[in-house]
């Protein structure tokens, strides 16, 4: 038995680095042209005036590089081909910027398609070719789908209370093309107070007012996905209580105390804009505060 052992074991050892060895030779070697010399790239189409803009810079100057050379498409149908220029200030940098219209002053991209394939072509001096391919969206204005907010809450006696609202945006251009969801409020009309007033003269007068108003921070943030163009984002918002009390977060105090919480109606515009400076408002969404 124990000459048995040692036999098989230089056996076990050949076989462990065997597997090892074979395993070794399924990692892919890191040898990617894109990876070991592009600084940057990015490639933006703008609707509103159908300009074209790619960029593309290299981590050192390379000679060896006869022409860049890229083609906009869709399902295969091919529909801009253009070459990037090589800079004389920055021989590193090749781009292009140009518009894509028509002889007919139309534009070229199909205004009903927001995703394209952008393939772009390096050919070297000595004949061989790298390609790799990048998304190419074309603007289009987010939208706001719906909005979760009751039409009436209860403002309680001492606590404050959280409203929770959530919004449900779909921007074709995906999700990194939102910029910010925001809300403004205009105060319809709030009750006055029903006490003496201690810090506020006014406290018993009504609030009426006909402008919205915003902080920055009154931002929406980002929940989750509900597809690839669909996004939900939620925020809460602090409702003071009917006898003024102030609002306290670990014993900072975060809203000073009042005379009372004010009753009444506020109307709410929800904003989504996008990083293409377009975007879409919904406006006059009513809430009454109550007692």
């Amino acid at each position: 038995m124990f000459n048995y052992r040692i036999g098989i074991y230089p056996l076990i050892i050949f076989l462990f680095f065997a597997c090892e060895s074979e395993n070794t030779n399924e990692i892919p070697e890191i040898n990617d042209f894109y990876l070991n010399n592009v600084a940057a790239f990015y490639a933006d189409y703008n609707s509103s005036n159908y300009t074209l803009s790619v960029y593309m810079e290299f981590l050192d100057v390379l000679n060896n590089i006869d022409s860049i050379s890229g083609v906009i498409k869709n399902n295969d149908i091919i529909f801009y081909e253009f070459e990037l220029e090589n800079q004389e200030v920055n021989s590193k940098v090749y781009l292009i910027e140009d518009i894509l219209i028509n002889d007919n002053n139309n534009p070229i991209l199909s205004e009903n398609i927001f995703l394209y394939d952008l393939e772009i072509t390096i050919i070297f001096s000595d004949n061989s070719i790298y390609t790799f391919n990048n998304d190419l969206t074309t603007s289009i204005a987010p939208n706001i789908m719906d909005i979760t907010i009751p039409s009436t809450i209860q403002i309680d006696q001492t606590e404050w209370t959280v409203l929770d609202l959530r919004i449900f945006i779909k921007d074709l251009n995906s999700l990194n093309n939102i910029e910010k969801v925001k809300y403004e409020i205009k105060r319809t009309l709030l009750n006055g107070c029903d006490t003496e007033c201690i810090f506020d003269e006014n406290c018993n007068e009504d609030i009426i007012e006909e402008n919205y108003i915003s902080v920055d921070t009154w931002i929406f943030n980002y929940s989750e996905s509900l597809s690839d163009t669909t996004f939900i984002y939620d925020e809460e918002i602090l409702l003071r209580p009917i006898d003024g009390s102030a609002y306290y977060n670990d014993d900072e105090i975060i809203f000073e105390q009042t005379d009372c919480g004010r009753t009444g109606i506020i109307e709410f515009k929800f904003i989504v804009q996008d990083r293409d400076g377009l975007k879409d408002e919904v406006e006059g969404v009513l809430l009454e505060l109550i007692e």
